[in-house]
């Protein structure tokens, strides 16, 4: 019945766009918000509902601005009431085959992988064009060509824009989180300890830069800079990030200082370049489970690092300064 209510209901709006509302033309990243919203539609409910959700008319496909929260607890109470868990469904599906049933497993986690990196890059869309009007503001009112009132103004309409960004993400990294839980319960029967085997991470390499190294706030072109600044021959480490044109520049301890771009280090780029994601063709299904899961873990630690720039950007991306 829940699910039949919010059908009817999210027929009636149009253009399918209720999560961002309708566009008023003030937003100058609006295309890459719509974009990360699309994106983020895949993991509006539970993989078993949402599946049945989509399959019965495509809603979750072709209306991409759901009210994710209500369409997760509607088809979260359906799950309830016909009592049928992940693991469950797709063993019904299998019909007692341990063939059928990895290979199921496999192509569900697959999915879900995808989806991450397709929603992890769009929103690494939205920081970095959120990051590049910041700076067009700034960079104006030092020239002069507006006055500081207005760029203030500018700038708090801004910051406002990405505090909603970053809602919408951490609200995104929440359900993630919660489909890999369903996942997880049909990994564990068809590739047991595939759960805990997280991949490996690229070690940090330990460096003195020749020159003063000016840090970002994101591994991205138009990522504010932080305050710190790397002196010339302090000891630091680098470590690889999931854009392989920046590396994340920590103190010797691991506390994280910001980003800088890898070339600016005498560092091999097979050091300074992240892990690729492991190739999963060919392998039997168990043995394929076993290396999604990992990329899997991979997929969601590149979305967090990604909503935590977002958050640091919130926090220092559109100040004026002096």
């Amino acid at each position: 019945m829940a699910v039949a209510v919010l059908l009817t209901a999210c027929a009636g709006q149009p253009g399918g766009n209720t999560t961002l509302g309708s566009d008023d033309g003030t937003d100058a990243c609006r295309q890459q918000v719509e974009q990360f919203d699309r994106n983020a539609a895949f993991f509006a409910a539970p993989v078993v509902a949402g599946a049945a959700v989509v399959g019965a008319g495509g809603v979750l496909g072709t209306r991409p601005g759901l009210i994710g929260g209500l369409v997760w607890a509607a088809s979260s109470a359906a799950a309830a009431v016909t009592a049928t868990s992940y693991l469950e469904s797709r063993q019904q599906q299998a019909a007692g085959n341990a063939d059928a049933l990895a290979a199921v497993v496999a192509t569900d986690i697959d999915k879900e992988n995808d989806g991450i990196a397709q929603t992890q890059a769009s929103l690494d869309s939205v920081t970095d064009c959120r990051l590049r009007e910041a700076r067009r503001v700034q960079d104006a009112a030092r020239a002069g060509e507006i006055q500081r009132r207005d760029a203030e103004a500018r700038l708090a309409a801004l910051r406002q824009q990405a505090e909603r960004d970053l809602a919408r993400s951490q609200s995104v990294q929440q359900r993630i989180q919660a489909r890999s839980a369903e996942l997880d319960s049909g990994a564990a029967v068809v590739a047991p300890a595939a759960t805990a085997a997280a991949p490996p991470r690229p070690r940090p390499v330990a460096t003195r830069p020749a020159q003063a190294v000016v840090l970002q706030a994101a591994p991205l072109p138009s990522a504010a800079p932080v305050a710190q600044v790397v002196p010339p021959r302090q000891q630091v480490q680098i470590v690889p990030t999931r854009n392989e044109e920046f590396v994340a520049v920590e103190t010797p301890a691991g506390q994280r200082l910001g980003y800088a771009r890898a070339s600016v280090f005498a560092i091999p780029a097979n050091q300074t370049r992240a892990i690729a994601m492991p190739a999963v063709a060919g392998a039997a299904d168990s043995a394929r489970v076993r290396t999604l899961v990992a990329t899997n873990i991979a997929r969601r630690e590149n979305f967090a690092e990604s909503v935590g720039d977002l958050q640091r950007a919130v926090s220092s991306g559109f100040e004026l300064g002096t």
